[in-house]
């Protein structure tokens, strides 16, 4: 059991910082644009340096980004039309957009900035995930014993 509640928490911990970038950043992404230059900017990430003021924003806004995500997900599964979960979907993309925005020290390019370079360098990975562990709550495994 213990096992089991520090992999499922591992695995949370993980989408926490991956999960969170895809709509922020749909929610500011231009459709005109190419899909080329992300991806030229992408191997540059890791060479940028983030102050832990901002790491510490950036986990506080990933966390309020996960709340949004997992209010809306039951809504958006719970909807048949395709036209009723596209509109859930923008909402929550703009609700994820503020709560980034509204995070003391944190804008939505900051937080795409980190995100992807977190994904770039294992490093920063590793630290933001040790932040992430350092603020999550107590498993149910720990009141079972």
């Amino acid at each position: 059991m213990k096992l089991n509640g520090m992999l499922l928490k591992s695995t949370v911990i993980a989408a926490l910082v991956a999960a969170p970038l895809a709509p922020v950043m749909a929610q500011t992404a231009t459709p005109e644009a190419p899909a080329e230059p992300p991806a030229a900017a992408a191997p540059a990430a890791p060479s940028v340096e983030f102050s832990e003021e901002q790491l510490t924003a950036f986990v506080d806004a990933a966390a309020q980004v996960q709340a949004v995500q997992q209010n809306y997900m039951a809504q958006i599964d719970a909807v048949e039309e395709p036209e009723g979960k596209q509109e859930l979907v923008e909402k929550a993309q703009v609700e994820m957009a503020d709560a980034v925005n509204e995070t003391e020290g944190m804008d939505v390019n900051t937080y795409n900035e980190i995100g992807q370079a977190a994904q770039a360098d294992p490093e920063l990975n590793q630290r933001i995930i040790a932040m992430l562990q350092e603020r999550a709550p107590a498993g149910p495994e720990t009141m079972t014993e």
